[in-house]
């Protein structure tokens, strides 16, 4: 198990946990019986790629592609070209991912929402709408 770092002493030499944390490794802190667990962007976001993002889409008689994310089903967008669906649903996504990070508690605990953690906060750390659409895999 992982060394547990107490929260006073992290406190007194914060610049440094975060060095530590940037630069080395993953850092664990107690505080009474809490433990939280510390990463940098860059670590989150390798430990989220596990979760792909995929979209289903179907074209109608008018050349309009219109389509929804696997993981997120109740996001879903139309438009003239299939990249314009894919920024059209990263779009929506993003908002999602705002909304969700804003009111986390309840949507955490929804139980039809849960399971959306991972991919919001995969979403929340890219740096652009671009990043978000070039995570989709049709």
């Amino acid at each position: 198990m992982q060394t547990l770092l107490n929260a006073t002493e992290v406190r007194a030499n914060f610049g440094g946990f975060i060095d530590s944390v940037v630069r080395e490794k993953p850092q664990a802190v107690k505080r009474n019986r809490d433990v939280i667990l510390a990463f940098s962007k860059q670590q989150m976001k390798e430990l989220l790629s596990a979760y792909e993002l995929t979209f289903e889409y179907e074209q109608d008689e008018d050349g309009v592609y219109a389509g929804s994310i696997e993981q997120i089903e109740d996001i879903v967008a139309d438009a003239e070209t299939l990249e314009g669906l894919r920024f059209e649903l990263a779009r929506q996504l993003v908002e999602y991912a705002i909304d969700y990070e804003a009111n986390y508690s309840r949507y955490y605990n929804s139980p039809n929402r849960h399971k959306h953690a991972p991919y919001v906060l995969r979403v929340i750390l890219e740096d652009d709408i671009e990043s978000v659409a070039r995570m989709f895999h049709a």
